[in-house]
């Protein structure tokens, strides 16, 4: 169930500032000339497409063109000022802005994109009256008076600005917020000991990470810097730890952990404030974006990125938000924004070479995946990374070597490891090496017993030989109950039963991983060759028909058309399903 703070803030956002067309396909070879040539409505429908495309480059070009065709149209103004700001064009739209008459449901951004210009711009008193027509639910009312303090402190009004914060009041999620920001400010202001209290409280209410987990965990951060600028060594060290608690191999606590044993004073989270109204940005598009809301949360993270353009971590967010609206080309451009100091460099660096593979630059993604490998030849991510990128080629002879590498590094294994024992045993079987397979997902098993993958792997592996089959059955089984609703899972024991010539339990399963997977051509190719088994001809032929007419291509087309055209016999079997990482 969606949780009240981000239902809230999304019904108000999502409605105000983007509202699509159903999906078209867009493509042009020459942008600028395509738009140049493009008149109103046209210029207007393709503007719609590339917003549903979540081509911000193109939507804002039409729009662009739109406007210079019919320049009092407020409603292409509004969509123009919204695909600007998400486009990372602040300025430009906190230009439009002003001279704009309407901007309709973006009012409420329009004030927050006038208090980020005039905060850039160090005009401290037009910030609060940039927002004074910011109206609206808890959400809008945060932004609005936690914007007005940074203000008021830039000012040089850090009581003014603290008192704006305690006066705010609302739901716990708020409550966090305020103490977040207020112990921010006053550490940035170098009032440590009311900030230490303030960020204290924030650790202390433990029911909002699932709510503003990124920003607890900066609040962490900000703790632990403030206890050391403090001289409070051992309570610097107790906030490091439980931050380490929850997240054991987090970037910058791993990075503080070495600053904290080398005695080095550390600054403070953030310094201005800019980076203090970035940071509010940063702290909603966060809490919003793991629920879906990705052009919003682009949207506040691209005036994040205006405020403080140096942030790792809303590079670092943007970056996922590009990611997730499959832009892996813009993704891989704000990734590689991060400097070699960044705590997150390798990670993003891994990222970048992810990206490329899934744009099919494969060879370039190998090289990249390759020198983080001999850049630090303990960390396992690389290896697991390259050894999948090989596996989707099938070069399993290339995935098994690239997985020995990976166990040669790992000294004694723990049950973190237990997914570069699976991939292994997958690499080996693939290569028809079972007696190198098997040890692997037994290992795997040892590590952590409940992974559903290799219990389904392992046991139906153990089926299809012919050996060991009331353990793989049970496995699978096992599988089942930890993954229900998975298809292919559900899938795997309905061919199970098939495997060991238990027709109509193959039936009762198989149709349950169709109702779970309707459109998937192996599924559906599986229950006609069991359809036919128990007798059912012409129900069978019909899952054959749809299995060829699936959007994904079946692994052997060939053999169904046989099937159709002769029925089902020793000659055209169909094979178990083969999952790939």
């Amino acid at each position: 169930m969606t949780n009240p703070f981000i239902r809230q803030f999304k019904s108000a956002l999502l409605a105000g500032l983007f509202v699509f067309a159903a999906p078209l396909t867009f493509a042009s070879t020459d942008l600028d000339e395509t738009a140049g040539n493009t008149g109103v409505a046209g210029s207007f429908l393709a503007s719609r497409i590339a917003l549903d495309d979540n081509d911000d480059d193109a939507a804002v070009r039409f729009l662009e063109r739109a406007i210079s065709l019919d320049k009092e149209n407020a409603k292409l103004q509004q969509d123009l000022f919204a695909s600007l700001v998400a486009n990372g064009r602040v300025e430009d739209a906190a230009a439009l802005a002003k001279r704009a008459r309407e901007l309709g449901n973006a009012r409420n951004l329009r004030g927050y994109v006038l208090a980020a210009d005039a905060m850039r711009k160090r005009t401290w008193k037009k910030v609060p009256d940039a927002l004074k027509d910011v109206a609206g639910v808890d959400l809008d009312r945060a932004l609005r008076e936690i914007t007005a303090a940074w203000g008021l402190s830039g000012g040089a009004q850090p009581e003014q600005a603290m008192s704006r914060l305690e006066d705010l009041d609302g739901p716990e999620w708020i409550k966090a917020m305020t103490n977040y920001h207020g112990g921010l400010m006053a550490a940035a202001n170098g009032n440590d000991e009311l900030a230490q209290t303030k960020l204290q409280a924030v650790l202390d209410n433990r029911a909002i990470i699932s709510v503003l987990t990124e920003t607890y965990i900066r609040a962490v951060e900000a703790l632990v810097r403030s206890h050391n600028r403090s001289g409070n060594r051992e309570e610097a060290r107790q906030v490091l730890d439980f931050g380490l608690s929850l997240l054991p191999n987090h970037p910058p606590f791993v990075q503080l952990d070495a600053a904290l044993n080398s005695d080095k004073v550390l600054k403070p989270l953030l310094t201005t404030p800019q980076q203090g109204m970035a940071e509010l940005f940063y702290n909603i598009a966060t809490g919003i974006r793991r629920d879906g809301g990705g052009n919003v949360a682009k949207t506040y993270l691209q005036l994040a990125h205006f405020l403080n353009p140096q942030s790792d971590v809303v590079k670092i967010g943007l970056a996922e938000v590009y990611l997730q609206q499959q832009s892996y080309e813009k993704s891989n451009t704000y990734y590689e924004k991060l400097e070699k100091t960044s705590p997150f460099h390798r990670l993003a660096h891994l990222e970048m070479a992810n990206n490329l593979s899934r744009l099919e630059r494969n060879d370039q993604a190998i090289e990249q995946f390759e020198h983080l490998i001999e850049e630090d030849p303990t960390d396992i991510t690389g290896y697991i990374s390259l050894g999948g990128l090989y596996s989707r080629e099938e070069r399993y002879r290339d995935a098994a070597n690239i997985y020995d590498r990976a166990v040669e590094q790992l000294g004694e294994p723990g049950r973190q490891d237990w997914n570069l024992f699976f991939r292994r045993g997958i690499a080996y079987e693939r290569l028809k090496e079972w007696e190198k397979a098997e040890p692997n997902f037994k290992q795997s098993l040892e590590l952590s017993e409940d992974q559903p993958e290799v219990l389904n792997y392992l046991g139906y592996s153990w089926i299809d030989q012919g050996i060991n089959l009331d353990e793989g059955m049970e496995m699978i089984r096992k599988a089942v109950e930890l993954r229900p609703r998975s298809g292919f899972i559900v899938d795997s024991l309905g061919w199970a039963h098939y495997r060991l010539g238990q027709y109509e339990d193959a039936v009762r399963e198989l149709e349950r991983a169709v109702a779970l997977m309707p459109q998937d051509p192996t599924i559906n190719d599986h229950l006609g060759d069991a359809y036919w088994k128990v007798g059912r001809k012409l129900e069978a032929t019909f899952q054959w028909k749809i299995a060829l007419a699936s959007e994904t291509e079946p692994e052997n087309p060939e053999l169904i058309r046989k099937k159709l055209a002769e029925g089902l016999n020793e000659s055209n079997q169909s094979a178990a399903r083969v999952e790939q990482d």
